[in-house]
């Protein structure tokens, strides 16, 4: 590693780099910060062999209480830089979809309000699909540019990649720079619409909490936070580890949790929700080990 110019970090706490703050230690926490040292990095990865994870805002994600055996990757620096030039907008993968929700509409451009409420970076947002009822990233998105794990560096068109709900085959990519092609509109209209949504997420969601966002997926015609409410589960525990009684598709970690503990109770909620609806709930978080 010492041969690789980046910032890095050995036997670093995932838990200071989720929003659920539960993960053991990451053998090598590294920050990219330029393309260049991204292929460096992943030509060293391949020639030793070594698994590897790519983290963005560090919701969506549980790693395990052994942490994890090999490098977790940041991108950081010239990812987190963006361009607006009249309805176009390129950013880097690293940058916040919020931020870049508020910075679209102070030039009067829609098309990223009604996500602006979703945590995490936007190529972590297009990596899984992230989206809001009857509005997702793969609405918006023009074209991306990837470098694959082996080092390549590709741009794929919309049309090239397979979107479905909170997923894309965009597995054995990294994802490095988003366009995008917004359209014109008044931008306190948009400024009001992002407000909205941020009230709603504060009004239905356990803002303020240690947790990853959505846990499950929602099936089919159906809601995983109703059926889970359904069963009087709200304020259920296991461990440091609650579901919340704000939204019952949030598990929160309120005293010192662990993964063991959200992992149990996550599928203590999966068997009770089958028992009474005979619905397999699938996990919308992703579980590293």
């Amino acid at each position: 590693m010492s041969s690789i110019k980046c910032n890095y970090k050995c036997n670093e706490p995932l838990s200071k780099h989720t929003t659920l703050c539960i993960g053991g230690n990451a053998d090598c926490f590294v920050e990219v910060e330029t393309e260049e040292q991204l292929v460096s990095l992943l030509k060293f990865i391949n020639e030793n062999s070594i698994k590897f994870f790519v983290i963005g805002g560090g919701s969506n994600l549980l790693f395990s209480d052994e942490g994890f055996k090999g490098i977790v990757l940041k991108l950081s620096g010239e990812f987190c830089k963006y361009e607006i030039s009249r309805n176009n907008v390129i950013c880097g993968a690293a940058v916040s979809l919020a931020y870049l929700a508020i910075k679209t509409a102070e030039h009067g451009l829609s098309g990223l309000e009604y996500l602006s409420a979703i945590p995490g970076t936007v190529g972590g947002a297009v990596f899984g699909n992230a989206g809001v009822k009857n509005c997702s990233m793969s609405d918006i998105v023009d074209k991306i540019e990837v470098i694959d794990y082996s080092g390549n560096k590709r741009v794929l068109t919309k049309n090239n990649i397979n979107f479905e709900y909170r997923e894309s085959d965009l597995q054995g990519n990294i994802i490095t720079k988003i366009f995008f092609i917004l359209k014109n509109a008044d931008k306190n209209d948009i400024l009001k619409t992002i407000s909205q949504e941020r009230k709603r997420r504060i009004n239905s969601q356990p803002i303020g909490t240690k947790n990853a966002g959505c846990v499950f997926k929602n099936p089919e015609s159906d809601s995983a936070g109703r059926l889970i409410d359904s069963l009087n589960l709200k304020n259920y525990s296991v461990g440091g580890i609650k579901i919340s009684d704000v939204h019952a598709n949030f598990f929160v970690n309120e005293d010192n949790g662990c993964a063991q503990d959200m992992l149990k109770l996550i599928d203590f909620v999966k068997d009770e929700v089958y028992k009474k609806y005979s619905i397999k709930l699938e996990t919308e978080i992703k579980i590293i080990k």
